[in-house]
């Protein structure tokens, strides 16, 4: 355990699955979300509200989560640029992406190549670290449910380290790879007509800078003769600590994958 009681587990992404999940519990006046994670990638594999046919992130088996969440879940990718970093030359850049699966340990095998990744297990909270000595930054990951609020909501901090022992310019995306809108009971559609719910599938906008897109459906699908507007939607910001200026999201992954389907 660490100072606060949290559950250390070292290298997470290369010991044996294990699943478990945040309380839901938001307070006294608090909507909770319902949000499972995994030892796999960044952690949180599916989170929702009221049910799993209400998904914001869809909801997957425990077998399924372990070998999706690594692509669909969320994601950080680091383009960035240093003077130097431990003997190299100046003007040393790199791409990298923390906690991908492609740099996970082999339980047992020593590999200085390789990144230390470790999670901590809290009473409200979830947390992994990456610390990667070969580019000098360490990227850690906090998921905890907002409390006493009138709406449900999850929040996620990533907290992005220079380790170096030189500047770093540094470029970051960072989010979840598939978010799903809302449109009624979706769980079963997901599974079953997954491609044509697309056809419904729609983000809208609250202002001009992309700073607030709005997810949901034109309607709710179903096989009745009544047609239900949807007006309700997900939606998510993200902000830096130190501005109150919204950051722009990138919400198609054309715009990040190009035409690679598995999200790679």
């Amino acid at each position: 355990f660490d100072k606060t009681r949290r559950y250390i587990v070292h290298d997470f992404d290369a010991r044996s699955t294990f699943s478990n999940f945040l309380p839901g519990v938001a307070g006294v006046f608090g909507k909770p979300v319902w949000s499972f994670y995994v030892n796999r990638g960044q952690g949180l594999a599916s989170f929702g509200l009221a049910s799993k046919d209400y998904p914001i992130m869809e909801f997957n088996t425990a077998n399924k989560a372990y070998q999706v969440t690594p692509y669909v879940g969320f994601r950080t990718f680091l383009q960035g640029f240093r003077g130097g970093h431990k003997n190299k030359e100046d003007g040393v850049s790199f791409l990298m992406e923390p906690f991908s699966p492609l740099r996970s340990k082999v339980e047992g095998v020593e590999d200085p190549s390789k990144p230390d990744r470790t999670m901590f297990v809290g009473t409200n909270e979830m947390e992994i670290l990456e610390v990667d000595d070969v580019t000098g930054v360490t990227t850690s990951v906090k998921y905890f449910v907002m409390p006493e609020e009138d709406f449900a909501a999850l929040v996620r901090r990533t907290t992005i380290t220079n380790t170096g022992d030189d500047d770093l310019t540094l470029s970051a995306l960072d989010g979840l790879a598939k978010v799903e809108p809302t449109g009624g009971k979706l769980q079963w559609g997901l599974k079953n007509i997954g491609r044509t719910l697309e056809g419904w599938m729609g983000v809208y906008h609250a202002n001009n800078d992309l700073g607030l897109p709005f997810y949901r459906m034109s309607t709710e699908p179903s096989d009745t003769a009544s047609v239900k507007i949807e007006k309700a939607g997900h939606y998510c910001i993200s902000f830096m600590d130190d501005s109150d200026d919204l950051l722009p999201i990138v919400y198609d992954t054309e715009k990040v994958f190009g035409f690679s389907t598995t999200l790679q």
